[in-house]
């Protein structure tokens, strides 16, 4: 098994392993979890995908990570951190760090995604050296800034943008943020 990097108390966040592309094909890769995405990828574009995400992980130690249920060991999605590197991005935020998730359309609405981004922003304060982690989403995505709210984090409308890799309905990209200092004082611990 590949190694895992966090545990919740429904879930196991690890680094990805063989096979994996194949449930992210069957359960992310569709028209419902992609709606906000910028819409399906080719298996082509989601290999190309993984081997970003393994590049990164050996540059930065940090990058997103299979989420599987603790007991069953199913396939959730995925969460974790990356650099910001849209070109559209305000300069202020491009090479920042951001949380972001993909959960399979049937675990929606039963907490897996905050629980999983809490287990990711320490993990993320502990690893990286950023003193804010953002997260970005389509204005239209309510349920995912619902979840950003979930987990204390702040609007940033001035950090806003349009980002022309997307469709016209899916901006503009909205931005929220949490301090390291903010983070310690919601998640009632001391984050290094």
């Amino acid at each position: 098994m590949a190694e895992i990097v966090a545990e919740t108390e429904r879930m196991i966040l690890r680094r990805w392993a063989e096979g994996d592309v194949e449930a992210w094909l069957e359960h992310l890769n569709t028209p419902e979890v992609t709606a906000h995405l910028g819409g399906i990828r080719t298996p082509e574009e989601v290999a190309e995908k993984f081997e970003k995400m393994a590049r990164a992980w050996e540059e930065t130690g940090f990058s997103f990570l299979n989420v599987a249920h603790r007991d069953s060991g199913v396939f959730l999605g995925t969460c974790g951190i990356a650099r910001i590197e849209s070109d559209s991005a305000p300069e202020a935020l491009r090479g920042a760090i951001q949380v972001g998730w993909q959960l399979r359309a049937d675990f929606w609405g039963q907490g897996y995604a905050v629980e999983a981004a809490r287990a990711v922003i320490e993990f993320g304060f502990d690893r990286a050296t950023d003193d804010v982690i953002y997260s970005q989403t389509s204005q239209d995505n309510r349920a995912s800034w619902r979840v950003m709210e979930k987990l204390g984090m702040r609007r940033r409308p001035d950090l806003d943008y349009d980002d022309p890799n997307y469709p016209a309905e899916d901006n503009p990209t909205i931005i929220y943020a949490v301090t390291r200092a903010d983070w310690q004082s919601l998640a009632g611990m001391k984050v290094a």
